[in-house]
This record gives C-alpha cells, structure tokens and sequence, in this order.
C-alpha cells in the first residue's frame, strides 16, 4: 500500500465518518490509537505501537515498522436531562422542557454510531520514516424530541409562541395587541433540539531517530468539521442581531438573525501542526512528549449568530506527557497525563451570561434583574458571545500490557478527568453533555500469521451527570447525564 492510495482511502473514510459521533473527553476520543484505546489511552505518548500512533505522538513512527492498519469501533453515547416542572401556582414554564407527566427524563435518540479509524507507515530508512492517519472527534448527536417534552414546547421552548418568535414582553403600548409580535421578527427553528459535531482529521507525519534512544517527529495536521444545530430559535431575542436591531429602531421592530438555528448542516476545514518526542533513558524506560497545535478552522457562517466571534470554532490544543516502564519482557505498564485547552476555544468556552449582561431592558434603563447590563459583545455572535461553559481539561491514563505468547497480548486500562462543565452552565450543556470523568478498557491483539495482527477494544464510561442552577434555569437545577459503550476491532498488515 503507497501514500498515495491510503490518501484515497482517507478521503472515502471521511464520507463514511460523516455520520459518526465521538465524544469522551470533553469531545475527543479516549484514544485514537488501537492499542492505546485498550488502556484507555495509555501509551499514546510513550509506547507507539500501530499506525495511528501518529496521532498520539509522530515520534513514534519509526518505531512501528511498515504497517497498516484499517479499524471500526461501534460507540454507544447514552444522553439524557431531567427537566423541570411548570410552576404549580403561576404555571410558568421554564424553558428546559420536561416530559409530559412533569419532571422526569427526556433522552437523545441516535444511541449507535460507527466510527472508521485508518493509518499507513512507510519507513524511509533504518532511521526515518513517514505516515498518515485518520482521526475523528465529534459532539454526540444529540437528539431531542418535543414530543417527550412538557407540553410539547420542546428542549427551550422552541414550540412556545410566546417565545418564538419573540413577542413585547412585557407588552409594549405601541403594539396593536398585547403580547404581539415584534414587526420584523419570524419564527426561527421548531421544538425538536440537538447538536451534531463532527470533526476529522488527517495527520501526515515524519519521525527520525536522531541518537540511538532518541526520535523526535512532526506532523501537518488537516481538519474538516460540520455542525447541525437545531432547537434554539427561541433564543433570537439574545442575538447581537436582535438587539441591536431593536436599539436602533428604538424598539418598534427588530430584524430575525439568519444563522442562529436550523440551517441545515454546516462545514469548514482547517489546519493545524504537532510536534514529539521520544527518549529510551533506560533499556526499560521510555519518555514521551507531544503538543498538538490549535487546529485553526474556517468560521461556520451558517450559525455566525449563534457562536462567539460570528462562528468560529477552532479545534482546541491538546499536549500530552507519558512513560513506559518495561517490568519484564512480557509486562509493559503505561502512564499519560494529557491536557485539552478548550479554555482556548471562545465558542466552547465562554460563560453564559446572557442573562446578566445581554440584558435588552438594561440597555433601556430598565434591567429585568438586579446587576443585568447589556453588551452587545456578550450576545449571542458577539466577540464575547455565550458558549457552553468549558474548562480547559487535564486527563491522566493508566494501562497495563502482558504478553501471554508469541501471539497473544491482553490490555487494559483507566483514565480520569474532571468533566469540562460547571453546574452553572448546564442549561446550553443540555446540547452536549460531556460530563463523562471516567473510562475502563479490555483489550488485546492476536498475531493471526506473521504478516497480519488483529486487535479488538471494549470501553466503558460510567454515568456521571451534572445539575446546578445557573443560565435560564432560575432557582432550581437541570440535570444532564451521559454513559458510554465502546467496542472496536482493528486490522493490520506488517509488511516487515
């Protein structure tokens, strides 16, 4: 197999990942790497062992030897939140949508997705070599359904006339009726809510041995992303768009953003790059070291109104540092501490405070709240505009490997991270709940014959759920939750 044709291969797997949906750690995978994925994750940075490695640390490709590989995970992300109840005395409903026999669950269809994993090493000499991978990242698919919501209003409200489109609220004297339409406004969206981000990329890489227990690597990175948005039409009144269009009227009309919901699916490539390293100190341990730049995306002008800085949406730095210590021929044990900059990423990571500081009324002289201000670069679309809230990640892995035989290698592995998300940002959270802290692995390869290997993964991410009171949620708390199953099975060809 040469560069050329794995390229092909790479960019057919790119068709068939485009209905993939990944989401761990924060919402990067646990692993990319076959046998890294059955410690969960471990090794990554310090033992490469397959092709994919690259994405890990590009260092490791002259360690793998020539070799393919060509993988298929199935991941099962099961979603879900517990809404909240209209109130019993005024019966004010709270834009969180709850089932219709009051509070309860509501959960995300789309439970089974398939994730495509792809990577080819070429040594160039007995001291260097290249490679490519495919990777995939992805934001859940969440699903919604308004018909499991309080009165069918949906997740927020998206089926509340009252809300969308916006209406004079309280009601302005200059309006024909009370509680009319603002002139200029639509509907946006509908009741049914979700998000589906997905992002591939393509890691083509060179490593060199530049001592005998040294090799440093480094590779291109080029991404590809798409995003669907639905459900959050009734958040128009809290555009840039709207409310600038309302103070320049001087609230007579307002003019509807066009790319803040339910416009179909959007994309945008980037690029970005990555540099690592590897160091045998000792004949038992090994060293690594890896940076992953920002992957800097095109913005998604479909949804320009919804995220901060009019749609961008960069794919955020990751770093990671690892050991492998060598206990015995057979016995490999495996240390990662990696970190994720969300915190980098405006889109992800800025604060709802919609409430507090994109307050129309305020701009008036009036606040609806004590303290509420307007900004209009707090809005959503703003340069400070509201995101969903995420903190940057710190994610540390364990893993174990035996060789049983000269076939046989078992693995298995836990990782931990304190999930992104605060309890104050639950309510835009319910899109994405990437609450997930833990993950448990088996895995193993099996040496068929000498020139074909057959590893397999299973990963399992207890529940962990999220609530607190915060944006749009007044007093009381949402609750969001997420569990996961993995299972994957990867072929490789060795060609040395």
């Amino acid at each position: 197999m040469t560069l050329r044709s794995l390229s092909a291969a790479v960019a057919v797997a790119c068709c068939v990942g485009a209905s993939s949906a990944m989401a761990t750690n924060g919402y990067m995978s646990h692993a990319y790497s076959p046998t890294a994925k059955g410690m969960a994750g471990a090794g990554e940075a310090a033992l490469p062992q397959d092709s994919l490695s690259i994405v890990g640390n590009p260092a490791g490709l002259t360690r793998v030897g020539r070799r393919a590989d060509a993988g298929l995970a199935w991941f099962s992300p099961l979603r879900e939140y517990s809404g909240l109840s209209p109130d019993p005395l005024t019966g004010a409903l709270a834009p969180i949508g709850a089932p219709p026999t009051g509070q309860g669950d509501v959960d995300s269809e789309n439970t089974d997705f398939l994730i495509p994993g792809l990577g080819y090493v070429h040594p160039i000499d007995d001291v260097s070599a290249v490679g490519i991978a495919l990777f995939a990242n992805g934001g859940m698919n969440t699903d919604y359904r308004s018909r499991d919501t309080l009165f069918n209003l949906g997740t927020f409200g998206g089926n509340n006339p009252i809300a969308n489109p916006p209406n004079y609220q309280p009601p302005d004297p200059r309006a024909s009726l009370p509680n009319s339409q603002i002139p200029g406004t639509n509907r946006i969206g509908g009741g049914d809510a979700g998000v589906n981000l997905e992002q591939l990329g393509v890691s083509i890489g060179y490593a060199r041995d530049v001592a005998d227990n040294i090799s440093l690597g480094a590779s291109f990175l080029l991404g590809y992303q798409s995003i669907e948005i639905k459900g959050v039409g009734a958040f128009q009144g809290f555009t840039q768009t709207f409310t600038e269009s309302m103070l320049q009227s001087g609230t007579t009309r307002a003019v509807s953003p066009d790319s803040l919901s339910d416009n179909g699916k959007d994309s945008a490539w980037g690029y970005g790059f990555q540099v690592g390293g590897l160091w045998d100190v000792t004949s038992q341990l090994t060293l690594g070291l890896s940076y992953r730049t920002k992957i800097y995306m095109e913005k998604f002008d479909k949804y320009s109104d919804l995220f901060a800085e009019g749609g961008d949406f960069d794919i955020p730095a990751v770093g990671t540092i690892g050991a492998a210590f060598r206990a015995t021929p057979d016995l490999t044990f495996a240390l990662d501490v990696q970190q994720i900059w969300y915190g980098d990423v405006d889109a992800v990571a800025n604060d709802n405070d919609l409430a507090t500081r994109c307050d129309l009324n305020a701009a008036f002289g009036m606040p609806s709240a004590p303290g509420a201000t307007y900004d209009a670069r707090y809005c959503l679309g703003g340069s400070k505009g509201a995101g969903f809230g995420w903190d940057d990640m710190t994610v540390v892995k364990l893993g174990v490997q035996y060789a049983v035989n000269d076939q046989l290698t078992l693995r298995a592995g836990y990782s931990y991270g304190d999930n992104p998300i605060d309890g104050s940002q639950v309510a835009f959270n319910t899109l994405a709940p990437a609450v997930i802290e833990e993950h448990w692995t088996i895995g193993g390869s099996y040496l068929l014959r000498d020139d074909f290997e057959l590893s397999f993964w299973g990963m399992y991410a207890p529940e962990n759920s999220v609530d607190g009171p915060g944006a749009f949620t007044g007093t009381q708390a949402p609750e969001i939750r997420m569990s996961q199953y993995e299972l994957g099975v990867n072929f490789a060809w060795l060609f040395d």
